[in-house]
């Protein structure tokens, strides 16, 4: 009996009480290994690695770091000619005088929109005063009958009316 025989015969023995359990499926029986078998499984595996040629490793990293350099060398480039542009954009973006002017300018006509709204704000302002007097001398001569001393006050109060939009007015001006 040759050594792989006999521990392949010691370990069914030694399985044999755990397969004797009620439930357990029956053992699978072993094939037997024969020098003959074993070498040709040995040859048809191709997923054993082979061992590299120390040369062949160095010129495969050698075509790595080459690819690498050829890579560095293309973003570098591309770095570069990006920078070239950003910076012939900020050099065409300074300030002249034609800039300048022209923002003058655009001050400048927001500025006389604002008096224009200034002025149409004190006439509705000024009419909604005097549409309050008004309103004001009407609601009097319902309430009283002297007319004489309300007419006088309500004159003073239209004068006075009228001196704070003409104020008003010539502050725009």
């Amino acid at each position: 009996m040759s050594g792989a025989r006999a521990l392949a015969s010691a370990r069914r023995r030694r399985a044999a009480p755990e397969n004797m359990k009620p439930n357990a499926p029956p053992p699978l029986p072993v094939p037997p290994r024969t020098p003959t078998t074993t070498s040709s499984v040995s040859a048809s595996a191709p997923s054993t690695p082979q061992k590299v040629n120390p040369a062949a490793m160095l010129l495969n990293h050698d075509k790595v770091l080459q690819n690498l350099t050829v890579i560095c060398n293309n973003l570098n480039d591309t770095v570069e000619q990006q920078e070239e542009t950003i910076n012939e954009k900020i050099k065409s973006m300074t300030m002249d005088d034609s800039n300048i002017a022209f923002f003058k300018e655009k001050v400048n006509a927001i500025e006389k929109q604002m008096n224009d709204i200034k002025k149409h704000i004190l006439r509705v302002q000024t009419f909604a005063m005097e549409t309050n007097l008004q309103c004001m001398e009407l609601k009097k001569k319902l309430v009283t009958k002297g007319g004489e001393e309300i007419v006088e006050s309500s004159e003073s109060q239209f004068n006075s009316a009228s001196e704070i939009s003409e104020t008003l007015s010539s502050e725009i001006m």
